[in-house]
């Protein structure tokens, strides 16, 4: 295990790392742990405990989202050849700074390739990120939300450039999608982990001397994963597995209930 990927290491402090310690006590107190995850994805963690209970992948097609969903993407996405647009989106929560936010657009621009960017209401076009003039996006569209799951289920999805938050993991891996990982912090830097080392269906991001993730580094990972066959295969066959594993979530979901009521 990489020291630098633990939940705590982008912290600043000992809070979080005060936090988790708190939680896993807390967790002893209760008879089970309900994980939206599955025993194939990562078996070593069940040899932890036998309490936690795989009751994942959590997949609904029809939730609502708190925020309002651009569902225009959706028939953009209709119009695109199969495995041609890059998917970027960081989740609910996470933030790019201006230089960062810069650098995306242009290695966007620079890939010359449809892509599908969610840049989230007050983290766009005001005065913390402003689109650099260079940047057209005649090649994409942009979106201040999207129903993720349909996304990532659409044919023409190529790869998911992500924060690689939990949830966004697994979407991602139920829909068959390459990755490239762009982790900010908290278990969105083991996720990378399991992403790029374990399961194999995906890659990291570099930083340049400034620490940026620059414009050519992100058209040389894109076009790096795109060409990666295996890749895109070992995608396809974690998705059957989820797939298959769903009724077996249910069951243990069912199972719980049952325990519940007794």
């Amino acid at each position: 295990m990489d020291i630098a990927a633990m939940p705590w290491y982008c912290l600043d402090n000992n809070f979080f790392f005060q936090h988790m310690m708190q939680e896993i006590k807390t967790l002893n107190l209760g008879e089970w742990w309900l994980c939206n995850t599955t025993f194939d994805l990562e078996a070593g963690a069940f040899s932890t405990s036998p309490k936690i209970l795989p009751i994942g992948p959590l997949i609904d097609q029809n939730t609502t989202s708190f925020m309002q969903e651009d569902l225009t993407c959706l028939d953009w996405l209709d119009l695109q050849p199969p495995e041609s647009v890059i998917y970027v989106s960081f989740g609910s929560m996470v933030s790019t700074k201006p230089n960062q936010f810069k650098e995306l657009a242009l290695g966007l621009e620079l890939l010359n390739k449809p892509f599908l960017w969610v840049v989230r209401s007050g983290n766009g076009n005001n005065v913390n990120n402003i689109y650099p003039d260079e940047f057209t996006g005649r090649q994409g569209k942009i979106v201040g939300w999207a129903p993720q799951k349909k996304i990532l289920s659409h044919p023409s999805i190529a790869c998911f450039i992500s924060h690689c938050g939990w949830n966004s993991t697994i979407e991602g891996v139920y829909g068959g999608v390459p990755f490239l990982c762009w982790p900010f912090c908290s278990d969105q830097l083991m996720n990378k982990t399991y992403i790029c080392d374990v399961w194999k269906v995906g890659l990291g991001f570099n930083k340049d001397e400034n620490g940026l993730i620059s414009r050519g580094e992100i058209e040389k990972k894109v076009e790096q994963v795109l060409g990666d066959r295996e890749m895109k295969e070992r995608s396809s066959k974690l998705m059957k597995i989820l797939i298959k594993n769903k009724s077996e979530g249910d069951k243990n979901l069912n199972k719980f209930i049952s325990w519940a009521k007794e």
